[in-house]
């Protein structure tokens, strides 16, 4: 947790050295926050308002003091929201998981969302689009303003040249990630944010950003996005990273992105370029298909299972592709967990909700079974890549996965107003989920027995619920209906036993 430490001491002598620290003192590749403390003669009392992050706090001071502790403390401290959302499954790993992934999500927010909260808490946008899905799912709507705070200063730190980078707020590193600047204003940053919120002021803010930062972006002469180095032309971390058809896609998403945008803020003029773009990118893309996989003619490295997932999430593979892709991605595992977020997504999106879980499960496994650590790691394993933080919330993204994907819930009309419940069949067979919504708490449970499926549905004024069973199940009304506010019980039968 983010923490201040607490201690109370008598010292018979003066002059005693106390060193408050905990385990992530030196957290990752630098040195983290830790504190020493010099006592007067007598009792005293000291709370160390630098505050800190780990799993263990150590008070230190010489055997030789003539010392008495009367109490050591610590008061946690953070963000200014609540877990109000809640989640469990017939899974024991995936709650374990969960509770990991919303300890993780909420040591990185404070001031602004972070990287992580040892060595830089700094707000790369590249994590920040990852821990937004996962605080619309769990954490009360006040969280909502934390992520109003980082578009508008996306916006607002632009370069005059209409570069946008991350880190920001700037200090003394202001370089484009070209690939973390899009995501940022694709349909998983911005325009996701007001699916969310409904917060057309902050759209109507961040569009003239949106829109002079495309147009640093060019096609080449097959109409392929061109690569922009920027300060670090940075896709992913690990190995076999296929980086024109990694920018391809985000850009492609940023053009979507900027479309929605446009004609919800008065913009509409400039979508037909937009589009042109993406037809020219849709098609030079798919050049680059060798009939098993997607590949840039001028990558030699190993077939990239994040430009495969990527093709999916994004709509630039169509479904005739689905099957080879799957085959792809049952071998090939480069992806940090960064990118593995959206490996899991394509997985689902394409009916192979239980083949995510599985390499989900061999994965991330060992940092979830890990008993030191209540958080979940930047790479695969601790002390690697990225410096090796253990507390890196970008590891969350399975989280959003299975409310969006396995539970179906997303919203369909901003600000919650009309949401579409579409659960897929998987080894999650039983769950029961709270989301805090900005209309009010939307509260899905359901048991799959294979052959009945039931489901309890509570409904916040204000919203309405396009509720569609899943495939193979329908009742005497069908499968698919509209609920309106208010408590539904709901049975569907399935004519073949899974």
């Amino acid at each position: 947790m983010q923490m201040t430490p607490w201690i109370d001491v008598t010292d018979e002598g003066d002059g005693t050295c106390i060193r408050l620290e905990t385990d992530h003192a030196w957290g990752g590749s630098a040195e983290c926050v830790r504190a020493e403390y010099v006592t007067r003669q007598g009792r005293q009392q000291y709370e160390s308002l630098g505050w800190m992050n780990g799993d263990v706090l150590r008070i230190i001071y010489p055997k030789s003091a003539r010392l008495t502790v009367h109490g050591i403390g610590y008061r946690e401290t953070g963000y200014d929201c609540n877990f109000e959302g809640s989640f469990s499954c017939n899974d024991s790993t995936i709650n374990r998981f969960w509770q990991k992934a919303m300890r993780t999500l909420y040591v990185n927010m404070r001031d602004n969302y972070f990287d992580c909260p040892d060595r830089e808490r700094a707000q790369w946008w590249g994590d920040v689009t990852i821990l937004m899905g996962q605080s619309f799912y769990q954490l009360s709507p006040r969280a909502n303003l934390l992520m109003r705070k980082a578009i508008r200063e996306l916006a607002d730190w632009q370069k005059e040249n209409g570069t946008l980078f991350s880190p920001i707020p700037a200090g003394n590193w202001d370089k484009e990630l070209p690939a973390q600047s899009l995501t940022a204003i694709s349909t998983y940053g911005c325009w996701y944010y007001y699916m969310h919120t409904g917060d057309k002021e902050t759209m109507e803010y961040v569009y003239p950003a949106m829109r002079r930062y495309l147009a640093l972006w060019t096609l080449d002469d097959n109409g392929l996005t061109c690569e922009r180095q920027g300060g670090w032309p940075w896709g992913d971390w690990g190995a076999d990273v296929d980086m024109r058809l990694i920018l391809a896609a985000w850009h492609y998403l940023a053009l979507q992105s900027a479309i929605n945008v446009a004609r919800l803020t008065g913009h509409e003029g400039d979508t037909a370029d937009y589009e042109r773009q993406m037809q020219k990118i849709r098609r030079a893309f798919n050049y680059c298909w060798n009939g098993y996989a997607y590949r840039h003619p001028t990558y030699q490295g190993a077939t990239d299972d994040r430009v495969q997932a990527m093709a999916v999430v994004s709509g630039l593979a169509d479904s005739t592709k689905y099957d080879r892709i799957f085959e792809v991605l049952k071998t090939q595992e480069y992806a940090s967990p960064y990118m593995e977020k959206y490996v899991y997504e394509a997985l689902m999106r394409m009916g192979h909700a239980d083949y995510a879980l599985e390499r989900f499960k061999r994965r991330f496994g060992p940092m979830i079974a890990d008993p030191q650590h209540t958080t979940l790691y930047e790479g695969w394993q601790e002390g690697g890549y990225g410096g090796g933080s253990t507390n890196h919330a970008w590891s969350g993204g399975m989280l959003t996965d299975i409310c969006e994907q396995i539970l179906g819930i997303r919203p369909t009309v901003a600000g919650w107003k009309e949401t579409v419940i579409h659960p897929a069949i998987s080894s999650i067979d039983e769950a029961a989920i709270t989301i805090p919504t900005v209309k009010g708490e939307l509260v899905y449970c359901f048991k799959d027995g294979g052959n009945i499926f039931r489901t309890t549905i509570s409904i916040p004024k204000g919203m309405k619920v396009h509720f569609i069973a899943p495939d193979g199940y329908a009742s005497t009304h069908g499968r698919d209906m509209l609920l309106e506010a208010g408590t539904h019980n709901l049975e569907f039968h399935n004519n073949q036993h899974k």
